[in-house]
């Protein structure tokens, strides 16, 4: 299995070779080296193929006992052993020959969604600057080197020179459509921003407690990046205004949602709980339980606005509603 390892190194001679020894006794062997030079330190990332079995802590700590600090471990596949230069002007290449989202781009170069690391404290984040002065905004959960961000502005600045990070056109002024869509990492502050912008009544049918804002970073990353499941989001303009977790409990897919109170009543809720069933569709579910406080009846509207046919039942306070999904079209992951 290859692994990504980044760690900060004490900058003396014979520092590396400490490393590679602790990798060579544990029969871990390093197939590609970066280094970042951070004076008075220094930033190594090595891609390392590992024994079967292994985990993202015995990696991580490996390289801790050998002198590493800060050190973070992501399994990654074989694209992470090809040189960083040409991925970076292939990415180039994409953007202006290709028309593909710079900020898509600049997401997979930095490898922005890669599975937990290894004693996670919090995302860093980066901010460009585009051509028309808008900041773009990049989260990961290891930290950016200064070299990461020169490599990623340089990349956004060569786009923005050929006019491909904005639209030539101005959008028309009609009213932004909501899209339903898989949350990312860096969907972490929408997120937040979202869960801040409700009542304490909506935050309360969704959780089931009070909830304290703001919230934590690691609570926002769980409902980007569930632990069983996906998160989705309705988005509208630039505005997230719905969330909801699809996630496998106890062998059973369930679903809980948010919409933000100045976007409820719109049919918002409905067209979530509709694409949280085709993706249960996709993953086998046979039926999906959407989860609520018993006082919730817009929920209940929401489900009868969509079609299902429900079973409702209530438990501990709570009302859970269960659809079959024998009806229901699947929705591939995107």
């Amino acid at each position: 299995m290859l692994w990504r390892v980044r760690t900060t190194l004490a900058d003396r001679p014979g520092i590396l070779a400490e490393i590679a020894l602790a990798c060579g006794r544990a029969d871990v062997n390093i197939l590609a080296l970066q280094v970042f030079a951070t004076s008075p330190q220094v930033t190594d990332e090595l891609v390392v193929t590992a024994p079967d079995g292994w985990t993202d802590v015995m990696v991580a700590d490996l390289f801790t006992s050998a002198g590493g600090t800060d050190v973070s471990a992501t399994r990654v596949t074989d694209t992470s052993l090809s040189d960083a230069t040409t991925r970076y002007l292939r990415g180039v290449h994409q953007v202006l020959d290709e028309g593909r989202d710079v900020a898509e781009v600049l997401n997979e170069l930095l490898a922005t969604e890669p599975p937990d690391v290894a004693d996670y404290a919090g995302h860093d984040d980066l901010v460009l600057t585009r051509r028309n002065g808008a900041e773009l905004r990049i989260s990961r959960a290891v930290a950016f080197t200064p070299v990461e961000r020169a490599r990623a502005q340089a990349l956004l600045s060569l786009v923005n020179d050929a006019g491909n990070d904005i639209p030539l056109i101005t959008p028309s002024p009609r009213a932004a459509v909501p899209v339903v869509r898989q949350a990312a990492l860096t969907d972490i502050e929408a997120v937040s921003a979202l869960h801040e912008r409700c009542s304490v009544e909506t935050l309360y049918n969704r959780y089931q407690v009070p909830l304290k804002m703001p919230m934590t970073t690691r609570m926002a990353r769980r409902l980007v990046v569930p632990l069983s499941g996906v998160a989705l989001l309705v988005q509208v303009g630039n505005d997230v205004v719905g969330h909801g977790v699809l996630e496998l409990i106890d062998e059973a897919w369930t679903f809980q949602l948010i919409v933000e109170d100045a976007w409820q009543s719109q049919g918002l809720g409905t067209r979530l709980m509709k694409f949280a069933a085709g993706r249960a569709k996709q993953e086998g579910a046979a039926r999906l339980t959407f989860v609520t406080a018993g006082s919730n009846d817009k929920l209940l509207r929401a489900v009868g606005n969509a079609g299902f046919v429900a079973r409702v039942e209530r438990h501990d306070g709570n009302v859970h509603i269960t659809v079959p999904l024998r009806e229901v079209r699947a929705i591939a992951a995107s």
